[in-house]
């Protein structure tokens, strides 16, 4: 015979995975953007990493050298970028 503490967490589990299920649906349906939090993830094949920024107005992905942006209530592409410093570097590297 089964442990009914057992089968109330199983059904509690089934139970939330069916509301995040729907909601997730609901969210899709609406238009709504996701909601994503900061991150980093070393390859380990690679050993490049990719992150995530988050500030007021933008969620920025960082890809090795590019950074992708997306503005942050809506989750449209807004463009690529550089940091300050690397287009000042770069500009420096041309003037040589």
């Amino acid at each position: 015979m089964s442990n009914p503490a057992t089968t109330r967490q199983g059904y509690r589990i089934n139970v939330r995975a069916s509301l995040r299920a729907i909601v997730g649906w609901f969210a899709e349906v609406i238009g709504a953007p996701a909601i994503i939090r900061e991150f980093e993830y070393v390859d380990p094949i690679t050993n490049e990493a990719v992150y995530l920024s988050t500030g007021t107005r933008y969620s920025v992905l960082h890809v090795g050298d590019k950074r992708y942006f997306f503005e942050r209530l809506t989750g449209r592409f807004d463009g690529t970028g550089q940091l300050l410093e690397e287009r000042v570097a770069d500009r420096l590297e041309l003037l040589n």
